[in-house]
């Protein structure tokens, strides 16, 4: 029986916080001198610490921490001095630390720690914690019994120091509020809570469950311990298959042009892929949105959601869906990372998803859809190619709309024809990639990203198996006088992006395909090559084929034939590029413009490398051509260069020993004081290593000694197959 208690330390008392850029001397955590007075001073209710970028903490804090720890510091130190009636103190035997934390936190007395949460090892000013705290629970005050630690209590002046922890730079809230009790009972330490049941024998779990136990020895119970125990196989057939993330409002407004109660209709739609009922108690969203999950089943191949907003939901998508909850945050509409682990904190899912992988998921009421829920590896949810939009605006919340349009992949933007000569016109060529016919009546080509239906495919137009179909300016999407003519467009000889999007009855679906391509020539098309990868790239092709199979690439005259991107000498300024004239003829490095201009052809990398060759530079058929980092570190590690190849210095920046895009343009139009230029070789080269264990480029040209080398000048540069690490030849 409690006989007296006191309130040392009220929520609201007055205390000192910083959010620490370095190391503090550990004298902050009381035990020993230290001034604070450069601290922020919080005073008032409700007297909490702490951030809310959502809802759910902001009716708990006082002193709104937002700008200094989100994307800052996961810490933030908290001093709150209390003095402690010498008369009463003699007499306590009990304390305990009452508080609501999001994160974790690590607790002092007069500097000695009394009480960590969600947290191992030795605190640093920058650390953070090691696991979250569901909002629903952080927002109760926590009882921790520090009963053991009243000996530290001092008569007269002492101090409760709080070290808060976040889980990372980026979550959406943060709080810490705590108050202090102390006091005398009977037995010592006696406040069992009278909920709690006697342990008389093995207990059977049905579903995941957290214990919170005290030992009762002799007359004193020992402090709280806690466990919770995960059952069944959640972590293996839980998983996570759809998400809108950026959703139209119930009534077709945009959410840019509603507010923040547009968000009302994001869900995340969860499966249980096994062959057995899960029981989802304790699940949690750890990071992206804060919930966890009541005692739920969840039968084999059954489909759950968890909402933002229930009640806007069911107006929208009716009754009769298994809804765990709503979720407090929302999802970020530029992207964001999502973490759902189990009862225990093991990962089920950890992965990034991004508003540029589908430009019809962000804001366009489409949803994200897991292609494959079976997958084996959960390292499959972390990129674009294991999603796919929606089938239908809305999403498919509890179903599965697999099959509904094409799969993606199937229709292709083939080839394209964007700077036609003068009077022909431009064309686009799509392609059936599979082997069953495919009606593309309703489909919608656009060249802009506001506005996907500028031009609407004639009904009942079909692509037979493996087969093309071209559309032109003058008959198709630049004709007024077409029916499907919305908006006319013709495609830029500059560049931009072409998009191929399904439809029914006027109004977009989930299909879609795109293809960004840059400034042209004139009289050449664009289109897909298949590389040894099994991965495309949409070039300049050889000869257009429009109506029939794609040619090979166009490929020179003047070819990137050598990279020496880290030389065995350690020394970066050795780099260089060497540069080969394949043609027959020879090649003067500048093009007359648009306005009659006499521009230089461009060399650049991906960061920082910019060099335009000297007006007048020439190569000679077969000739080759050297660009280096510095001529005269250049000439020490490489003295075998023979004499007569012309050699340049490229000046500021350097190659990425990781690999990085290298590309030789000529210069296109200028146009209100911008220059385009035209590609004509790219290599996009990489050290062997990334992704590790999955990376075709060799290794050896990483600093040991070698040089990348082409295998066939004549053939497509950016494909690793037309590459191998050889000896460093400059010249030659």
């Amino acid at each position: 029986n409690i006989i007296s208690n006191v309130t040392l330390v009220a929520e609201n008392a007055a205390k000192r916080v910083i959010v620490p850029s370095g190391s503090i001397s550990s004298n902050w955590r009381g035990g020993g001198t230290f001034n604070d007075s450069a601290w922020t001073l919080v005073t008032g209710s409700p007297g909490g610490v702490g951030y809310e970028r959502s809802s759910g903490y902001q009716n708990y804090i006082s002193l709104d921490l937002e700008a200094q720890m989100y994307n800052g510091n996961t810490t933030c130190y908290i001093r709150i001095p209390f003095t402690a009636n010498p008369a009463e103190a003699a007499g306590f035997n009990f304390m305990r630390l009452m508080i609501r934390y999001d994160d974790g936190f690590v607790a002092y007395l007069n500097g000695t720690e009394v009480a960590r949460r969600t947290f191992t090892g030795t605190p640093s000013w920058n650390s953070s914690s090691n696991g979250t705290h569901d909002d629903g629970a952080a927002v109760n005050l926590e009882m921790i019994d520090i009963s053991a630690f009243t000996n530290k209590l001092k008569p007269g002046s002492n101090i409760l120091a709080i070290q808060g922890l976040n889980t990372s730079r980026t979550s959406s809230d943060m709080l810490i509020s705590a108050q202090l009790i102390a006091g005398e009972s009977s037995p010592v330490g006696d406040f069992l809570s009278d909920s709690a049941i006697r342990y008389a024998g093995p207990i059977q779990l049905a579903e995941s469950t957290t214990f919170k136990t005290r030992l009762l020895n002799g007359a004193v119970w020992s402090a709280m311990s806690e466990v919770t125990f995960a059952v069944g196989l959640v972590a293996e057939n839980l998983r996570i298959t759809e998400i809108m993330y950026n959703p139209l409002s119930v009534e077709g407004v945009p959410p840019s042009d509603r507010g923040q109660d547009a968000r009302d209709t994001e869900f995340i739609e969860l499966k249980n892929i096994g062959t057995e009922t899960l029981n989802l108690n304790l699940v949690r969203f750890t990071n992206g949105v804060d919930f966890t999950f009541p005692s739920l089943e969840l039968a084999a191949g059954e489909y759950v959601v968890v909402v933002k907003n229930i009640e806007t939901f069911s107006d929208r998508y009716g009754i009769g869906y298994k809804i765990a909850g709503e979720y407090s945050g929302s999802l970020n509409n530029a992207g964001e990372r999502i973490e759902l682990e189990d009862a225990i904190g093991q990962s089920i899912l950890n992965f990034r998803y991004n508003d540029n992988w589908y430009d019809i998921t962000d804001g366009m009421d489409f949803s994200l859809t897991i292609k494959d829920p079976t997958a084996a590896d959960p390292n499959q949810w972390d990129g674009k190619s294991a999603w796919r939009p929606s089938a239908n605006p809305g999403g498919s919340p509890g179903w599965d709309d697999t099959g509904e349009i094409p799969t993606l992949g199937e229709v292709v933007i083939n080839e394209l024809l964007a700077h036609s000569n003068s009077g022909d016109p431009d064309w686009v060529e799509l392609h059936n990639t599979t082997d069953a016919a495919i009606n593309i009546g309703g489909w919608f080509l656009s060249d802009g990203s506001t506005d996907f239906m500028k031009y609407e495919i004639a009904a009942g137009t079909t692509l037979e198996p493996h087969s093309y179909i071209v559309f032109n300016e003058d008959a198709h999407f630049g004709n007024t006088r077409d029916p499907g003519c919305h908006v006319p467009f013709a495609l830029s000889r500059n560049g931009e992006t072409l998009y191929l999007h399904s439809g029914s009855d006027g109004v977009l679906t989930g299909y879609n395909d795109q293809e960004k391509f840059g400034a042209s020539q004139a009289g050449i098309a664009f289109g897909r090559y298949l590389k040894s990868t099994g991965t495309y790239n949409f070039v300049a092709m050889s000869v257009n084929t429009p109506g029939s199979a794609n040619a090979y690439p166009k490929v020179g005259p003047i070819v990137i034939n050598e990279i020496m991107y880290n030389p065995v000498s350690g020394d970066q300024d050795q780099e260089y590029i060497e540069l080969l004239n394949i043609s027959d003829s020879t090649v003067i490095l500048s093009e007359i413009d648009n306005k009659l201009i006499d521009v230089p052809w461009r060399f650049i990398d991906s960061a920082s490398i910019i060099f335009d060759f000297p007006l007048g530079t020439m190569m000679a058929a077969g000739e080759y051509l050297l660009l280096v980092k510095d001529k005269d570190a250049f000439d020490s590690g490489y003295p075998d260069v023979p004499g007569g190849v012309q050699i340049f210095e490229w000046g500021p920046g350097r190659l990425d020993n990781s690999g990085e895009k290298v590309q030789l343009s000529i210069p296109g139009d200028e146009i209100d004081g911008t220059r385009y230029y035209i590609r004509t070789n790219r290599v996009n080269y990489s050290d062997g290593s990334h992704p590790a264990g999955d990376d075709p480029w060799p290794m050896e040209p990483d600093g040991y000694g070698k040089s990348l080398i082409r295998r066939v000048p004549a053939d497509y540069g950016n494909d690793p197959d037309n590459w191998a690490a050889a000896d460093p030849s400059p010249g030659l």
